[in-house]
């Protein structure tokens, strides 16, 4: 092989070799300017349930929907997202990627997805809350929030078609798994005292100047025929606009 030879199969592997490169930093970049990179996508990827069961383990029955979060410090928009409300955990995915990835709980501060905000009381200091993610149902001087639940049931004897928290049309009577939908209110004070309540008789009595005015305005508004999440908007709504 001559000296000019040799000179070209080394010229030739350079150039293929600062090809390749070239083609990577290509992809790297578009990958970074896609936002694959983002520290949303770098979590474990979501745990699937392989058994066949009725409803869903979800928060949102209608699957993932795009939304914002506050992760790690940061604003993230326009994210497909949803909570695993079996296992408290948060899930996201990009665009429509099959891969789905579950973020850091102790990470997320909020997200909104929707017209729901839910947010991380332990992480916002609330010593007290149960783990995971709680629904804000009034945002004031005093907070009222709601924790949706899932749990894991297999019965031969009890349907679930009444406890999966939902209408669903697909629902088969002959599988015995289904995951029972809870929902639980909290209340947290000025003084930051966090609590539970069921009632709705609660607001009224943590609000006693203002009790007369409360019960005209639900015999007025028919306030009491409300489902429990629509009582604390309204009540809480009329006591921040009252309160002196």
């Amino acid at each position: 092989m001559t000296l000019s030879e040799r000179v070209l199969i080394i010229l030739a592997t350079l150039a293929a070799t600062v090809s390749v490169a070239s083609a990577q930093n290509s992809v790297t970049e578009y990958q970074k300017a896609a936002g694959w990179d983002m520290p949303l996508y770098r979590g474990k990827q979501m745990t699937e349930y392989s058994y066949r069961f009725n409803g869903t383990y979800f928060w949102d029955n209608n699957g993932f929907r795009r939304g914002s979060i506050c992760y790690g410090g940061k604003v993230y928009d326009n994210v497909l997202m949803n909570v695993d409300a079996f296992r408290q955990a948060l899930y996201v995915r990009y665009e429509d990627r099959i891969q789905t990835w579950e973020l850091d709980r102790d990470l997320i501060d909020w997200a909104m997805f929707g017209n729901v905000k839910i947010v991380n009381l332990r992480k916002q200091g609330v010593a007290k809350a149960p783990e995971g993610f709680f629904e804000v149902v009034h945002e004031g001087r005093e907070c009222i929030y709601r924790q949706v639940t899932k749990t894991y049931k297999e019965s031969l004897e009890v349907s679930g078609y009444n406890r999966i928290g939902y209408e669903d049309p697909k629902y088969n009577e002959n599988i015995f798994v289904y995951f029972e939908f809870h929902e639980r209110f909290y209340f947290l004070d000025k003084k930051g005292k966090f609590e539970r309540f069921n009632s709705k008789n609660y607001l009224i009595k943590k609000h006693p100047e203002l009790k007369k005015q409360l019960k005209n305005q639900i015999k007025y508004n028919n306030w009491g025929d409300q489902p429990l999440i629509v009582w604390c908007k309204v009540i809480m709504d009329y006591v921040e606009r009252n309160a002196k």
